[in-house]
């Protein structure tokens, strides 16, 4: 065989060796100008018969656990509740999900689509958090009529941004790492047939390295009450969840 024909034949193995990591690359649009990759990190849309345990503890990092509170993956769909009712629910009554894994969260990026938070007549709690432990963490939560984007540093919570809750623009909540300017955006975006819309920054700010480390973080989804309620809060959706790490090119 030819030099030249060494040459292609090497170049062509290189090419097919290459071949599985080009193919978990997926194109995405609405963060950068830029053409942008995914690599995925954690995804789960709950279309099993059961919570898959490789992924998901039925616990919470991000406080106290109530584990009456039932916690089901059902007809595709992460379920939680019915919340509590009533003189019982007095006191932090919560329960959900956390990754069983920590990730490298750098340049990266998660999502959860908020198919049905608590009823919005009641004080009870809708979360999603990206975090390390109860005092440090990232999350968005819907209570009544409001969206926050809130953050809890060294054990002080702070309310970093509220908007009105609306059901269809705001389904999808998106937490961000932008890794060029050491920042945390909240995103939020509405749903476009079981995948996010268009994305609509709501808030950004530093993201704090000490108490959060970006390369050890966990997903938390739980829902809950802190009060007593009058009204039903009723059952927590969630769907289709997914975290990557993004790839400008």
């Amino acid at each position: 065989m030819s030099l030249h024909g060494h040459d292609r034949m090497h170049r062509g193995l290189a090419f097919r060796s290459l071949l599985p990591m080009l193919l978990v690359l997926t194109f995405v649009s609405g963060i950068s100008s830029n053409a942008s990759a995914q690599v995925t990190l954690l995804s789960d849309d709950f279309n099993g018969a059961s919570l898959d345990t490789s992924k998901w503890s039925v616990s919470v990092f991000t406080g106290f656990q109530d584990t009456s509170i039932p916690v089901t993956q059902t007809s595709g769909q992460l379920r939680i509740g019915p919340l509590l009712q009533g003189t019982a629910a007095s006191g932090s009554h919560f329960n959900g999900i956390t990754s069983v894994n920590r990730f490298d969260f750098t340049g990266a990026f998660a999502y959860v689509q908020l198919v049905q938070p608590a009823a919005s007549n009641t004080t009870a709690f809708t979360m999603f958090a990206v975090g390390n432990d109860s005092n440090n963490f990232y999350r968005f939560y819907v209570s009544g009529t409001s969206l926050v984007c809130e953050q809890k540093i060294a054990g002080t919570k702070t309310s970093l941004a509220t908007i009105t809750y609306n059901s269809v623009a705001h389904q999808f909540l998106r937490i961000r790492h932008d890794s060029a300017a050491g920042n945390v955006i909240y995103e939020t975006a509405p749903n476009n047939n079981g995948v996010p819309g268009p994305w609509l920054q709501q808030f950004t700010g530093t993201w704090n390295t000490t108490a959060v480390p970006v390369t050890s973080v966990l997903f938390e989804m739980k829902a809950g009450t802190s009060f007593t309620e009058t009204n039903p809060p009723g059952t927590v959706i969630f769907d289709n969840f997914k975290a990557a790490v993004l790839i400008v090119q």
